[in-house]
């Protein structure tokens, strides 16, 4: 199937190509719109085996239950606070889940205690948030445009095309929680491709939208992490500058996955022009992680404070 599309890429290339050379009038056409076109059709012919191979709804959702199990996520099992927060989150998710289109997915929302600045989806809607990325949020409403984010990847069926071709190996004699077992959780930490990542991006804050959440949620928040994206960082010489140096890296370690900053504010910008969308004054987190830190910070042996991450 694979040789059989790039022939009908090359094909579609030298067409392009042979077009360009003989056409007429006073057009011109690039070789970078032929190679869009190119990537287009490239495209559609990789959805061709992905809609053969597709899984149900109720796959995808077992799936989804295997890996976090894999993950190891579960309800929060810490504090009030680390409680609280979760539930929150999960508050905000189920408000942006119902706008979403595939309504048999039941959608669940986690908050894990991990520093690192990242939120990603499994497939059968498990959205898990790390600490690190939920600690950088600085309203509501930019906290919903990383939940519809994740929402979209998996009802745009992201999460779970990347999965359809290994888990038609259970047809071939593999079980499925054997495959499910050999899928690395990375595989969904890494984020997507430019054009899903923007998709996830449009979609999710459509949701938002809905939701009655303001696009600025999700500006202000590209707008702040895009401020350190690319920037170096001196090494650490003490405990303190190393502590420095991991929170003013998230961005980076971020964005490596995702488009950048500047791009995704753009597109945004622009679909706020085209359908509408006002912004309005942002609504403050309802549970501060300075609350949560303190009481972490309060937890240590002989009253000595902990490091929250």
């Amino acid at each position: 199937m694979r040789k059989v599309a790039m022939a009908l890429v090359l094909a579609a290339l030298l067409g392009g190509v042979y077009l360009t050379e003989r056409g007429q009038g006073d057009t011109v056409i690039g070789l970078g719109a032929v190679m869009r076109l190119v990537a287009d059709f490239q495209r559609q012919a990789e959805r061709l085996p992905l809609t053969a191979t597709r899984v149900s709804d109720e796959e995808e959702e077992e799936v989804g239950r295997g890996l976090a199990q894999q993950y190891g996520v579960s309800r929060s099992a810490g504090t009030e606070k680390d409680r609280a927060l979760e539930a929150y989150v999960r508050r905000v998710g189920t408000r942006l889940s119902a706008h979403a289109d595939r309504t048999r997915i039941p959608y669940h929302f986690y908050v894990q205690p991990e520093p690192a600045m990242n939120a990603f989806a499994l497939p059968g809607g498990q959205v898990i948030v790390l600490r690190g990325l939920y600690d950088a949020m600085e309203s509501e409403d930019e906290m919903a445009a990383v939940l519809g984010h994740e929402i979209a990847h998996v009802d745009r069926r992201h999460a779970i095309e990347r999965l359809q071709y290994a888990l038609a190996a259970r047809k071939l004699g593999l079980s499925l929680p054997h495959a499910i077992a050999s899928i690395p959780i990375s595989l969904f930490q890494a984020g997507y491709n430019r054009e899903k990542e923007l998709e996830a991006d449009l979609v999710g804050l459509g949701y938002a939208v809905a939701a009655g959440y303001s696009p600025q949620g999700a500006i202000d928040l590209f707008r702040r992490l895009g401020e350190n994206e690319g920037q170096p960082t001196q090494p650490a010489s003490t405990p303190v500058d190393e502590m420095a140096r991991v929170v003013a890296e998230g961005p980076r370690e971020y964005f490596r996955s995702h488009p950048p900053a500047d791009l995704r504010i753009a597109e945004l910008e622009k679909a706020m022009r085209f359908r509408g969308w006002h912004t309005s004054p942002v609504r403050p987190l309802a549970v501060s992680t300075d609350e949560v830190h303190q009481e972490e910070r309060s937890d240590g042996e002989d009253g000595k404070p902990l490091i929250a991450f």
